[in-house]
């Protein structure tokens, strides 16, 4: 769970005359406003620290290649054609998010223990250095190329400039070596020259980008664990998911730095996998257990402080977690969110250990916990906590279905819908019967020609769904557990936008569902409204003369799957089959 704060976002909108903000990515961390995008990249602090000092030359130098890279990805990417107001958002006001990660592998290397005092100002340091380096090389690039198109009335103006130096969270007292920054010449040269990108920072979770490139910290978090489970979805439904142990190697450096045997080592290294922290181990070094904190070890006041040190120099957003222990309360959250809010925050996210049963990084300890006792062989599989009758454990001799294929009838009647998918435009036809002629019945599917993949697996689709509603007692209930089971399911392409977007052959017969569901209410009285007849998406009255929509981009007609890329763009031409995405042949 999470809060936005929106009045902490359009204070500091930088375009408030075009918009005001009211969402974000899905992360928090990107305030947007109409069809614009994240363009976001990230410095990797730690690679900056230079035996045992940060090197802030070669933290500037990344900051002014990372700034100058998202700017040009503003204008290389791909915008999808279909909606033209993309390109134009994007490049109306070019927002760039440059980032960091390894905040917290650079506080073990440092030895500064993060969620300290020293540690609020460091970041704050780091955070005001990037700002200020980004906004150079934004202003020296609206000088070579020009500043971003919507900048009158922005608050970058330079005929009426509404921008403010930021102002750090604490006083800067702490000499890390940080070269002085002249925010004045800033100031200056935006009244001069404007500025390339309406936005310049942002920090983003980082996770997968992290793994990459080996930080320990993902965006501006403390490590999670100095020991733990990492859980990788491989595929729908669960199936084929990867658990990996992962162990500091930051935290076995220091461990093999010092004089304990290599068995105490081992049974601290233990100790950390099932725990995640290391100071309620005993036999570590105080040095040690000062620096090498994680997660777990800072209180929720700290991660707020620590994310509202950070925010004053980042002009858009922050995702960042408030991790919480095991029994926190409503008011403890609430009292997390007030002070988040209080301290300028945009936003905040909070996470009770074991509050969910599914996540990315998980202790030993926790996942334990969810598992429950251990069974007698140490399997760790979930005990019956309550008797068991006799009849209730005894399997039945013989399975009986309780089901009855429905006889089909020589006439039904029923409705076809157009619909445009990845692979064509296809057909689905939902056929009713029974006494009021009202229940669903069956369902043909068609698309492309006979004899190609699509057409076989939209036939086979049409077959299983007939015979679910053919057997089901209640086939109202079962159509709708059918589309909620097929709603969303997604291959490599996709047609449409917002709520026309179709996803694959099976979101497109679950839409059509949905679509016969409010009918069926019409059908009884439910729902008197017309609209329930229309298609999907549409607000007016279906017209028949309507020509037909173009197929996608890059769907070829009656193609197949190319047995090497897996695209659907295996069609026959010139007399063979050939794949137009790998060159696949079957000549």
């Amino acid at each position: 769970p999470g809060v936005l704060f929106l009045d902490a976002a359009n204070r500091e909108n930088p375009v408030p005359q075009q918009y005001v903000l009211e969402a974000t990515n899905p992360c928090g961390e990107q305030w947007l406003g109409p069809y614009e995008n994240c363009c976001l990249g990230h410095v990797n602090i730690n690679a900056s620290v230079k035996n045992g000092k940060l090197d802030w030359d070669h933290l500037r130098e990344t900051i002014v290649l990372g700034t100058r890279f998202l700017d040009n990805v503003v204008t290389q990417n791909k915008y999808v054609p279909a909606v033209p107001a993309l390109k134009e958002a994007a490049y109306k006001n070019r927002r760039i998010g440059l980032g960091f990660l390894g905040l917290a592998d650079a506080m073990y290397q440092l030895g500064i223990r993060y969620g300290s005092e020293e540690s609020f100002e460091f970041a704050s340091q780091i955070t005001e250095y990037i700002r200020y380096y980004s906004m150079l090389a934004s202003i020296e690039l609206a000088e070579e190329k020009g500043p971003f198109p919507g900048i009158k009335g922005s608050r970058y103006d330079g005929n009426d400039l509404k921008w403010t130096i930021p102002q750090p969270l604490m006083a800067h007292s702490t000499d890390f070596g940080q070269p002085k920054l002249d925010w004045n010449k800033v100031e200056k040269l935006l009244k001069t020259h404007g500025i390339r990108n309406a936005t310049q920072l942002t920090v983003a979770p980082t996770g997968t980008t992290g793994t990459v490139f080996d930080a320990e910290g993902y965006g501006c978090e403390p490590v999670f664990a100095l020991a733990y489970y990492r859980n990788v979805y491989q595929a729908a439904g669960g199936e084929g998911n990867l658990q990996l142990t992962y162990v500091s190697p930051s935290f076995q450096k220091a461990l093999d730095s010092t004089e304990l045997s290599d068995e105490d080592k081992k049974r601290i290294i233990e100790e950390v996998i099932n725990k995640g922290t290391l100071q309620s181990i005993e036999g570590i070094p105080q040095k040690i257990k000062n620096t090498f904190v994680v997660s777990s070890d800072i209180t929720p006041d700290q991660h707020v402080r620590m994310q509202a040190a950070i925010q004053r120099f980042v002009d858009n957003s922050i995702s960042k977690t408030c991790n919480f222990p095991e029994g926190a309360t409503i008011e403890d959250v609430k009292e997390a969110y007030i002070k988040a809010w209080d301290l300028g925050c945009k936003g905040l996210t909070v996470y009770v250990t074991g509050s969910r049963q599914e996540v990315v990084l998980e202790t030993k300890e926790t996942k334990d916990k969810k598992a429950g006792p251990a069974d007698g062989d140490g399997t760790g599989k979930l005990t019956v906590s309550e008797p068991v009758s006799a009849e209730a454990t005894q399997a039945p001799a013989e399975y009986v279905s309780t089901f009855e294929k429905r006889p089909r009838p020589h006439v039904v009647n029923g409705r076809t819908h157009e619909v445009h998918t990845p692979f064509g435009t296809a057909y689905v036809t939902v056929n009713r019967n029974g006494e009021t002629g009202k229940k669903p019945f069956e369902i043909f599917v068609t698309i492309g020609k006979s004899g190609t993949d699509a057409a076989a697996f939209a036939e086979a689709l049409g077959r299983l769904i007939s015979g679910w509603l053919r057997s089901a007692h209640n086939p109202d209930d079962a159509m709708e557990e059918i589309a909620y089971q097929l709603k969303g399911i997604g291959g490599s392409s996709s047609v449409g936008f917002g709520n026309n977007r179709v996803a694959s052959i099976p979101d497109a017969v679950a839409k059509v569902l949905f679509r016969e569901m409010e009918y069926t209410q019409l059908l009884n009285g439910v729902n008197q409204d017309p609209k329930a007849l229309l298609v999907e998406g549409e607000d007016t009255a279906v017209d028949v003369n309507k020509t037909a929509e173009k197929p996608a981009t890059g769907v070829f007609k009656n193609a197949s799957v190319c047995p090497e890329c897996h695209n659907m763009t295996l069609v026959e031409t010139e007399g063979c089959i050939k794949c137009h995405s790998c060159a696949y042949s079957k000549c």
